[in-house]
Formats: structure tokens, sequence, C-alpha cells
């Protein structure tokens, strides 16, 4: 469990930093042309984003300025913004954003489920790129 929570800071605080970088529309939504995706995903990928951005705001306002502190210094690595959260969170806010994570990956299974062979596999191209340039790793599985 603890090894869970420790990774969901990780994810946490690498999404925060990530979220400015990527490509916006002016409607907020981020580019994914590669993936062809049908109105109907785009909508339910734009609901889940909705819903993350939602917990992520009620996570962050329960920050204390230390954590919130770490959450954005820029000099030190991942693995050190980790350990500092992990003594830094409340038992509260740890069995948060596990439920928010798992939340999370429940919806994005159930996203996953309706990508076409194709669009399967440019999402995984698109994961191994992110993942390569340093970017989060997801602990969901890629779509088969």
């Amino acid at each position: 469990m603890k090894g869970l929570t420790l990774s969901t800071v990780l994810v946490l605080g690498l999404s925060l930093t990530s979220v400015a970088q990527n490509k916006q529309k002016k409607d907020g939504e981020r580019e994914r042309p590669e993936l062809n995706l049908t109105e109907t995903q785009k909508t339910q990928m734009k609901e889940m984003r909705d819903k993350d951005k939602v917990n992520r705001n009620k996570f962050e306002a329960t920050l204390s300025d230390e954590q919130k502190a770490v959450m954005s210094d820029k000099t030190i690595s991942p693995k050190e913004k980790k350990d500092k959260l992990a003594t830094l969170l409340s038992a509260d806010q740890k069995k948060t954003m596990v439920a928010n994570k798992a939340e999370a990956e429940k919806k994005q299974a159930e996203f996953a489920k309706t990508l076409t062979p194709e669009q399967k596999v440019e999402f995984n191209k698109m994961r191994e790129k992110r993942e390569g340039m340093g970017g989060p790793k997801k602990g969901a599985k890629k779509p088969q």
C-alpha cells in the first residue's frame, strides 16, 4: 500500500508539470490527431479529464504551503519530491490519492476498451514516446 501511495505522489507531481507542457486547443482539449478518435471517444476523454481535474483541484486545496513548495520545487529530482512528500502527506491525503488513482485507472481501462486496433497501436506509440522522454509512467496496462 505504501508503494502505491508513494508512486501516486510521483504521478500527481509529474502530471501537474506535464499539464502545462501539452499542446492545447482553444477549448482546453489536447490534440490527438494520430488517434483519430470518434466524437464519442473525444467526449469520454474530455469527461475523464474533467473529473481528473476536479479531483486534482480538490486534492491540491488540501495541501499545506510546505507541501505545495515541494510539489513546485524544480531543483529536486522526482524521486526526491516523492520521498519528501511521503513524509509530509497526512493519512487522509494519502487515502484520497489512492482513491483518485484507482478511479482514474478504472476510467482509463474503460476508455481503452473503446479503442480500435489501429488506435491502440498509435496510443501505445504515444505512451512509449512520452515514457521515453521522462514523462510519467502510467500504472495502467497498455490497451490490447
